[in-house]
């Protein structure tokens, strides 16, 4: 039970409706949620903007207007990711953040998804990121993440290794498609290539101490949305687990495919141990240093 998330009592109950969303024709289920999430809104009235960021789910915005004001999020799952993402933890993510007020509100699960609140924003690219005006809301951002117990009393351990074996034992071996297979076999590096770069990982990194907290797990730069007024968000959390600290970090010091250079670096890493020393060192049960 150490790598469980626990939800805090008092945190919001989230309905689940038994509706199924075509995610090539999503209009009418669409509808059906938004009939009970939204009882004032007609529906012949209501817009939908399908977002495009997203690389294994599709995001749809329901809104009414002329403006996207309040917009209710519809996320419906990618065919089969269920075999790598747990959607009960996710459901407990979205609950034990919104309790500490880190995280949207979570409007209900469907058969095949979730609705949750719009965060008014930009989401970040690159170049955003290098900002230190911007970064240092990012840093205290996801100290508010590491320093959330949400592990009932238990001290909280990784299941990094865990998931990545997991993950090897979803990986194709072949392809029927020819030209799929070729590129597997011209471009991906071996199964026993990469298991062995993992136990390599695992063994040196594993000495290194980093203490175990909340991690989101997923900073992307388009997952990170700023809002001038209000501060920087992290909206997306299904991959919320504790993990190392260093993990998040690793997402933070370098978002970009280029290196961001020893300048940002360094004053990254400066802001975020400022930001994690003090609520770590509040904390009232001990963190187990392990990776």
């Amino acid at each position: 039970m150490a790598n469980y998330i626990h939800v805090p009592e008092g945190a919001p109950v989230v309905p689940k409706l038994d509706v199924t969303l075509d995610e090539h024709d999503y209009r009418a289920g669409a509808l059906k949620l938004i009939k009970t999430l939204r009882p004032h809104w007609k529906p012949s009235e209501v817009k939908m903007k399908s977002f495009t960021d997203g690389i294994t789910n599709k995001l749809i915005g329901c809104y009414v207007g002329g403006s996207m004001q309040d917009v209710v999020l519809v996320r419906v799952y990618g065919n089969k990711t269920e075999l790598f993402v747990d959607r009960e933890n996710e459901v407990k993510s979205f609950r034990v953040l919104q309790a500490h007020r880190c995280a949207p509100r979570l409007y209900c699960t469907f058969n095949n998804g979730l609705c949750y609140e719009f965060l008014q924003g930009v989401a970040l690219e690159p170049e955003h990121i290098r900002s230190p005006a911007i970064f240092r809301h990012i840093v205290r951002q996801m100290a508010k993440y590491h320093a959330i117990h949400a592990h009932n009393g238990w001290v909280p351990q990784s299941d990094l290794w865990l998931k990545m074996s997991k993950f090897f034992s979803l990986v194709p071996t072949h392809f029927e498609d020819p030209e799929k297979d070729h590129r597997l076999n011209s471009e991906v590096p071996s199964a026993e290539c990469l298991r062995d770069e993992m136990i390599w990982l695992q063994q040196n990194l594993s000495k290194l101490g980093s203490p175990v907290v909340l991690c989101h797990n997923d900073l992307l730069c388009k997952n990170i949305i700023y809002n001038q007024q209000e501060d920087v968000s992290l909206p997306k959390s299904l991959h919320l687990l504790h993990r190392a600290i260093a993990t998040d970090w690793r997402c933070s010091v370098c978002p970009a495919r280029t290196p961001p250079g020893p300048e940002m670096s360094n004053s990254l890493t400066t802001n975020m141990l400022g930001t994690i020393i003090k609520p770590l060192t509040l904390g009232t049960t001990s963190m187990n240093l392990q990776v």
